[in-house]
């Protein structure tokens, strides 16, 4: 009864590892191939630029925004950075379901106590997250 269950979770489980994978996959192509696409916006920008202005300004011009752009990027990664996250509710109460979720798992009990045990952790995490103030996703826009 229990090997059906478990061959049907492994390939439930390599099925969204593949997945993930090939997604993560395409990310990093586009990543990479719109990488690629500035720097030959760049060169495009640095010709017209020898073309108006010459070599030097134009290389100057081009290493000028190129830092600005790094400056506003810095100055956006600083305010994330300092910007308090909002509070996680299930976070939290899975934290405090731990313990309880860990004797359970580390027993041997039987089948019956176990849903019983997951039954109780699950109503803790829900719980907490309710009188937290439910959904945790209420303060991000």
């Amino acid at each position: 009864m229990f090997g059906g269950i478990g061959s049907f979770i492994s390939s439930e489980v390599s099925g969204v590892v593949r997945r993930n994978v090939t997604v993560y996959g395409l990310f990093g192509l586009a990543a990479l191939l719109m990488l690629c696409a500035g720097g030959y916006a760049l060169n495009a920008l640095h010709t017209v630029l020898v073309l108006r202005y010459g070599a030097v300004a134009a290389s100057l011009w081009i290493a000028g925004g190129l830092f600005l752009a790094g400056l506003l990027a810095l100055g956006m990664a600083v305010i994330v950075k300092n910007r308090r996250r909002p509070p996680r509710p299930a976070a939290t109460a899975a934290l405090a379901a731990a313990p309880l979720a860990a004797k359970l798992i580390g027993s041997r009990l039987s089948w019956r106590m176990a849903v019983a045990g997951g039954i109780v952790v699950l109503g803790a995490i829900l719980g907490r997250q309710i009188v937290a103030g439910g959904s945790d996703d209420d303060g991000e826009a």
